[in-house]
């Protein structure tokens, strides 16, 4: 089996790729990177490539995480992020109504119920919009939704649900253009056809049977 990188380029370019024999490779922006990305959002030692009798990734502690294309529903965990289109959006977990010293709730609006809330990140860190979220199905999209993004084009206008259901949350990709993506924790096993974000450059891993 060979085993290969392909680097996507936006706008339809045909996209190159680049052969992994056995080993460890280094993605990132340095000059010493196998696979260098020059990308002010890929860090300079990004992530890592573990080629053997399986594929991983490694994140090496990146500023901007590596993130994967979903394939099929996938449950999340409070401080997990997504991206879609140019959104990057983190759920997280809100904590149960508080109690007093002696047991009585503490005063304040009644509690709606809510276990997650979703948060827009912006550039820089900052908390933009937030979705405070019950049990219940939450469409995304560019034109329909619980949250919609107008002004992004490479969000489809029924993009992914996220649907919560007591302390779980799945997210789910309806076939959109473009791809909902989640960060992984850490690191996680390729299998062919894995597209992946590395910063805003998307790669595709592709195993190829011998001849």
């Amino acid at each position: 089996m060979s085993h290969r990188l392909r680097v996507i380029p936006a706008g339809g370019r045909e996209a190159s790729y680049l052969e992994l024999p056995a080993g460890e490779f280094i993605c990132g922006r340095a000059a010493e990177a196998t696979l260098r990305l020059d990308d002010p959002s890929v860090s300079p030692r990004h992530a890592q490539f573990v080629v053997g009798a399986s594929v991983w990734i490694i994140d090496l502690g990146s500023a901007n995480g590596v993130f994967a294309r979903l394939s099929a529903p996938t449950v999340l965990r409070a401080g997990d992020e997504i991206r879609i289109g140019r959104q990057l959006l983190r759920l997280e977990g809100l904590p149960p109504p508080g109690q007093g010293k002696s047991g009585g709730r503490i005063w304040g609006s009644p509690a709606q119920g809510h276990r997650f809330r979703l948060v827009q990140r912006l550039e820089g860190g900052m908390a933009g919009d937030a979705l405070p979220l019950v049990d219940g199905d939450y469409l995304l999209g560019r034109e329909e939704g619980a949250m919609t993004f107008p002004g992004d084009l490479a969000i489809s206008s029924r993009h992914c649900i996220l649907s919560v259901q007591g302390e779980q949350a799945t997210l789910r990709d309806l076939g959109s253009a473009n791809g909902t993506f989640v960060r992984i924790r850490g690191e996680q096993e390729l299998r062919s056809g894995d597209q992946l974000l590395v910063g805003n450059e998307q790669l595709r891993y592709e195993a190829v049977p011998l001849a």
